[in-house]
């Protein structure tokens, strides 16, 4: 009877319990293929007409484009001379829809002089992307910081 129950929790525990696989990712790796390492605040955020289904999740998230503009602070890798940055980020259709393991995606409040430690690709239209990929960025490439300084 131990045995049986036993295992029935363990299936039970098995049912209940949610995972994805998910890339781990080091600062050297993210360093090595960004394009713009920066540190930045966002500074306005606008929708995009994009709508998508995020990679590397299931089920189907769907998802709205936006662009958010940063001030650039810091330039640690890439063209020293930029002020400003425009990342490309998505953010639920349906913000309601919220899961067990959903995605981690970015978001910024503008009222709040947050910075951010930003690992990004250059995309083909000059807006960046997280390097870690869109499903997941607060993960590994848009990483906020805390302290005070300017």
């Amino acid at each position: 009877m131990k045995t049986i129950i036993t295992g029935f929790l363990i299936l039970a525990a098995a049912l209940l319990a949610q995972a994805r696989e998910m890339r781990s990712w080091t600062y050297q790796e993210l360093y090595d293929q960004a394009d713009l390492v920066v540190i930045a605040k966002p500074i306005s955020t606008q929708d995009a007409s994009e709508k998508a289904v995020l990679p590397n999740i299931s089920p189907d998230v769907h998802v709205v484009g936006l662009s958010t503009e940063f001030a650039i602070s810091v330039v640690m890798k890439g063209d020293k001379s930029l002020k400003k940055c425009v990342l490309h980020h998505y953010r639920l259709t349906n913000p309601k829809e919220m899961r067990n393991n959903g995605p981690m995606l970015a978001s910024f409040d503008l009222k709040q002089h947050t910075r951010f430690l930003l690992f990004l690709h250059q995309k083909a239209d000059g807006r960046y992307a997280p390097v870690s990929g869109q499903t997941d960025p607060t993960m590994f490439s848009v990483q906020k910081l805390e302290g005070a300084a300017q």
